[in-house]
């Protein structure tokens, strides 16, 4: 049923495009849809001219912070890989899948179609919106807005005049290059904050059930049986924090400081079991045998784990990636045009070969990071 629905929606998708086929470009697999609806609401929002240039100047500086700290982190996890040290790849490809269930493998990452059109619109739309509201506080007349499809991947543009663009000030400029990325930043750290500071404790009181056991592990050896609440660990109250949801295992942080030999209590359904520690030698990570879940106690489990929490989780991961990435030191994007701003303030002449030369070392970082793992495998 998931997949025919987004059959369907392809259907309907075409039949759109067929009826409006007059006000609509077709190059090849790309579709442009332009209007001039909306442009006046962006000039009634950039009539506050005081506060978005304080909110840009804010942008500006986030972004070059994104921008030096992500080129920082992608080069750190190339050299990671280079040395052997890490295996997976940096960076990987987004696509959605007709499923309802996500897929991640090596340098590909498949989100459920749904969910990954609700994504896309999370990120484009702020994305777009904000370069519109600060062309309009710097003067740039907006010359239109639409959305687009490149095969079956959609997008949102807002058109400004770029003639006017590089007549302004490098401030004009940088803000309004930085906007995008920065509205993607504030996306992604609101989503966040919802997510772990009131959702999580509403739905998820703090421990966990187990919801499996191996016959063979340690787990199973003390008595502990699938649909135990766990308590306790070694004497330390068991809480799942949201955090937990990335590493895959919601005993993460009580298990990390557990070392092989000796006996440990537990405490699990208010009932004490000792765990035995002692057949893992020195060398051995301590696994206990054993998966866990968050305890839901707010509605159903289905929908909190399998819906809200997953499509949340990737919508704050997403649009972090984003505005990173937008803004990193890639001619034409953001960020490259905002390194172009400043070498172009600074020197002209050289302006040119320093937007290019970060460039290529940019994308050079980026072939490292998705390239190293298959090579070396």
């Amino acid at each position: 049923m998931y997949t025919i629905s987004v059959v369907i929606f392809f259907g309907l998708l075409a039949l759109a495009i067929y009826k409006d086929r007059k006000n609509i470009e077709f190059k090849y697999i790309l579709f442009v849809r332009r209007t001039k609806k909306g442009i006046k609401f962006l000039d009634r929002i950039a009539k506050a001219e005081k506060f978005w240039k304080i909110f840009g100047t804010i942008g500006v500086i986030v972004a070059f912070y994104l921008m030096i700290n992500g080129f920082w982190q992608l080069s750190n996890y190339g050299r990671g890989l280079l040395t052997g040290e890490i295996k997976s790849p940096g960076v990987s490809f987004i696509f959605p899948t007709p499923t309802s269930q996500p897929s991640i493998g090596p340098g590909f990452i498949l989100i459920p179609f749904w969910f990954w059109i609700i994504i896309i619109i999370s990120v484009m739309f702020p994305h777009e919106i904000m370069h519109g509201i600060m062309s309009r506080v710097e003067k740039i007349r907006v010359k239109s807005a639409g959305v687009l499809l490149f095969a079956i991947f959609p997008g949102a543009f807002v058109e400004p005049d770029e003639k006017q663009i590089k007549k302004s000030g490098v401030m004009a400029k940088l803000r309004i290059f930085a906007a995008g990325s920065f509205a993607n930043f504030i996306v992604s750290t609101a989503v966040f904050f919802l997510v772990a500071g009131f959702l999580w404790s509403y739905y998820v009181p703090g421990t966990v059930i187990i919801s499996e056991v191996n016959s063979t592990g340690v787990a199973a050896a003390a008595g502990l049986k699938t649909g135990m609440v766990i308590n306790s660990i070694n004497g330390t109250a068991v809480k799942a924090s949201y955090s937990e949801i990335m590493a895959g295992s919601y005993l993460y942080e009580e298990l990390a400081g557990l070392e092989p030999g000796g006996k440990i209590p537990m405490t699990a359904n208010n009932t004490n079991f000792t765990i035995d520690l002692s057949s893992f030698s020195k060398n051995q990570t301590v696994s206990l045998g054993m998966n866990s879940k968050p305890l839901i106690v707010n509605g159903d489990e289905g929908f909190v784990m399998g819906i809200l929490f997953q499509l949340l989780t990737w919508m704050w991961m997403l649009n972090l990636a984003i505005a990173v990435v937008n803004i990193l030191p890639l001619y034409p994007l953001d960020g490259g045009l905002m390194v172009q701003t400043v070498a172009e303030k600074i020197n002209k002449k050289y302006s040119k070969l320093v937007t290019f030369g970060l460039t290529f070392i940019t994308l050079a970082v980026f072939v490292i990071n998705f390239v190293t793992p298959f090579l070396l495998a």
